[in-house]
């Protein structure tokens, strides 16, 4: 089953402090006073939200008096208030193939890509032993976890070569409705690009969850390991 950020929303009442800090950063003591609860237990609540990264405190410059400290939402804090961006990246696809049609749609599909790539290539690049296949591809592998794909690389013993396997898909409903364009022509690319150029690889994708499989798996064969 897929998890939304939103499935991993606090309940009780650190939801209810998220709440409160949507609006504006507050302070323990006006999140107590709001609450109505101790400041100590409104203090808790927050510091546990910052071990998880929701919320980070910082100091407000009073005019009067010492800084005072108070509590504001991460991005990660945001996140986990919902957000349609697949309802939105759904009928921004259907436009632009509406409008440009398929293959400029593609095209452009393709240079998302690529820029995705080119960031991952530079990481590559920086590496010890940039030519090595396997650390090279640990390293998409690593940023494929900070997308949120929640992936893991392993040896691929039925197909040969290495297998990244994603259990969360970042675009699954944009995926489901636009699978080719989406699971080959981005998620498949993004893959084979940061590759480019330092391996003759083929990138294939054996399951796919934008087509009913528990996850997707991509199989990477090195030409060399191909041809043995």
């Amino acid at each position: 089953m897929n998890m939304s950020p939103q499935d991993n929303m606090p309940q009780g009442t650190k939801q209810r402090i998220l709440d409160l800090l949507l609006a504006s950063p507050k302070s323990a003591g006006e999140v107590a006073e709001a609450l109505q609860i101790q400041k100590s237990a409104a203090r808790v609540h927050l510091e546990a939200l910052q071990s998880q990264q929701a919320v980070r405190s910082k100091f407000r410059i009073e005019r009067m008096g010492r800084p005072r400290k108070v509590y504001e939402l991460t991005e990660e804090g945001r996140e986990l208030f919902p957000r349609k961006y697949d309802l939105f990246l759904d009928l921004m696809i259907k436009k632009l193939v509406g409008k440009k049609g398929e293959a400029e749609a593609r095209e452009i599909v393709d240079s998302i890509a690529e820029d995705i790539a080119s960031g991952i290539r530079e990481k590559i690049n920086r590496a010890d032993r940039p030519h090595d296949l396997e650390r090279s591809l640990r390293i998409i592998n690593e940023e494929s976890n900070e997308m949120g794909f929640a992936s893991s690389l392993s040896s691929d013993e039925n197909d040969g070569g290495y297998c990244i396997k994603s259990k969360n898909c970042i675009l699954h409903k944009v995926a489901s409705n636009n699978q080719d364009m989406v699971c080959h022509g981005l998620h498949d690319k993004i893959i084979s690009k940061s590759l480019g150029g330092k391996s003759n690889v083929k990138v294939e994708l054996k399951e796919c969850m934008a087509l009913g499989n528990e996850y997707c798996r991509h199989v990477i064969h090195s030409a060399r390991k191909s041809q043995e």
